[in-house]
């Protein structure tokens, strides 16, 4: 999982449990090394394109984080594979946050 798709997942996770993100984090990295390598690729293409927003706000002196209105702003794109990519990241958190065993 890149840094950029792990601050994805951390801006998705709601709960304030650190053990419990980093499970949801560990779910989601599980879940991208399972798809099938050319559906990665696509992934991983629009992750380094989507991460280069934050990348610049970080060399400018702003927060290297995705913020909630990045993620909203994804959800509500025009372009089909962004709008895909918010809600793939947003539907795999939601599962593990859901289906993982509280420990």
């Amino acid at each position: 999982m890149l840094g950029f798709e792990r601050r994805v997942v951390e801006g998705l996770a709601t709960t304030p449990d650190p053990a419990r993100r980093e499970a949801i984090v560990d779910y989601v990295d599980g879940a991208l090394r399972a798809m099938p390598q050319l559906l990665r690729a696509g992934v991983l293409a629009e992750s380094l394109l989507l991460g280069a927003v934050p990348t610049v706000r970080r060399a400018v002196g702003g927060q290297p984080t995705v913020t909630h209105d990045d993620l909203d702003r994804w959800d509500r794109s025009r372009i089909g594979v962004i709008r895909q990519y918010a809600r793939l990241f947003g539907s795999l958190v939601l599962f593990a946050d859901e289906e993982l065993p509280y420990r």
